[in-house]
């Protein structure tokens, strides 16, 4: 079976991954990991981690994958010896070092290759398997092609990205950020200085010469990557062998988690069913799924070649729409919910509770009551606030509120 790999930047984002069908989770700890804004999990989160995933027969993966110096191998090692003494399911590295130092101070931890490491081949696999590495996140730049024929050859089990932020650097080593904003991408601080407008410049080299770009008022974003979206030729992606289906946004929101998590588990299990029909005629549903969380539009990238014009967003990306996700069902009974909310909740507004198996289904907060029994003009974050539903309307404690489209307006109006 193919691993459905989720990101968990917090303990509620792993709840909510594992709700909706992720088979493992990755996190990352305060330090040494390269998301330091996913706010991460202390040693005590850690452990809650790895009993509530295991309980589940799900699995955790912890990210020690910054680029590390010298000095900061002090903390690598008690790192490391403290995974393997909690019973992590597995490290994520990104330096020869760290490999050999894991193998070393915590052999029964299995070491993950982080995509870091820019895997592109099956010589370079093989080199790492006989390191003891047990897993490669092979690097973003291979076709689906090229997949198929490493798998094949490598010797242990890859995974690859199937979602999310797609970066212009080579498998994300990137160095603008570190010169432009003096924060280094591979230490967990990109600025994402990709994303930033640029405006024409003259070629020095070329007196009079300039570098054209299409530019607005705004200026041009012509190093913006639109996410990665591997729907679209999942079937031929499922085809090539591989061994698991990463996906990418440890600091995105728990909707953002749930949905794209909940979107691809309904289609891998139906291409594990060798339902392919019911895979093919589910698409625009998916799709228009994936498009509810935060976005910067889809491309699939490098699976189907070298990327075009349209990988990329030329009047620049924005993640918009937060402000669709009201909160987390923490309890559910006969006729209520209890919502612990991420955006605030006014009486009367009307929402969409999406469960998993991608069931939605719409309701009217008619009112809204504190846990006591209150009645709230408002609910504000991080309140956790009851409001009653429909006797015949039911939905599971981990399902996710959201606001509902606006209502189309009628015909001829």
């Amino acid at each position: 079976m193919i691993e459905l790999l989720a990101p968990a930047g917090t303990p509620a984002k792993l709840r909510t991954a594992l709700h909706f069908g992720a088979d493992a989770v990755y996190v990352g700890l305060k330090r040494l990991s390269l998301r330091a804004s996913a706010g991460n999990f202390g040693w005590d989160e850690l452990d809650w981690a790895l009993a509530y995933a295991h309980e589940r027969g799900r699995r955790v993966y912890v990210a020690v994958n910054i680029q590390p110096f010298d000095a900061d191998f002090a903390d690598i090692e008690p790192t490391l010896r403290r995974l393997a003494a909690a019973g992590a399911d597995g490290v994520i590295v990104a330096d020869p070092g760290v490999v050999a130092l894991a193998r070393a101070v915590a052999p029964a931890l299995p070491v993950h290759l982080s995509t870091q490491m820019s895997v592109t081949n099956a010589p370079a696999a093989r080199f790492w398997a006989a390191q003891g590495v047990a897993r490669i996140c092979v690097a973003r730049e291979l076709s689906l092609a090229q997949l198929g024929a490493l798998t094949a050859q490598a010797g242990l089990r890859l995974e690859t990205f199937v979602h999310g932020a797609m970066c212009v650097a080579w498998s994300g080593r990137c160095f603008t950020s570190l010169y432009w904003a003096g924060r280094d991408p591979r230490r967990g601080a990109c600025a994402q200085a990709c994303r930033w407008p640029f405006r024409e410049i003259e070629d020095r080299r070329r007196p009079g010469a300039g570098n054209p770009v299409e530019a607005d008022e705004r200026g041009t974003y012509f190093f913006d990557a639109k996410d990665l979206c591997a729907l679209p030729v999942l079937d031929r992606l499922v085809a090539t062998g591989i061994g698991a289906l990463k996906i990418e946004g440890r600091t995105r929101s728990e909707h953002y988690v749930g949905a794209v998590v909940d979107v691809y588990r309904d289609a891998l299990d139906r291409l594990a069913a060798g339902d392919l029909d019911g895979f093919h005629a589910r698409e625009p549903r998916y799709l228009a799924e994936l498009a509810r969380p935060t976005n910067r539009g889809f491309s699939t990238h490098f699976l189907e070649g070298p990327p075009g014009a349209d990988a990329y967003n030329p009047a620049g990306s924005m993640l918009a729409r937060e402000n669709d996700f009201v909160g987390t069902v923490v309890r559910a009974g006969p006729g209520f919910v209890e919502v612990e909310l991420r955006n605030p909740l006014r009486p009367g507004a009307r929402v969409e509770l999406r469960d998993r198996g991608l069931a939605c289904a719409t309701a009217v907060a008619g009112e809204i009551r504190a846990p006591g029994g209150a009645l709230l003009d408002l609910g504000r974050p991080p309140q956790t606030v009851r409001v009653p539903l429909a006797p015949d309307l039911t939905v599971s404690a981990g399902a996710l509120v959201r606001f509902a489209p606006p209502l189309s307006a009628p015909a001829g109006a």
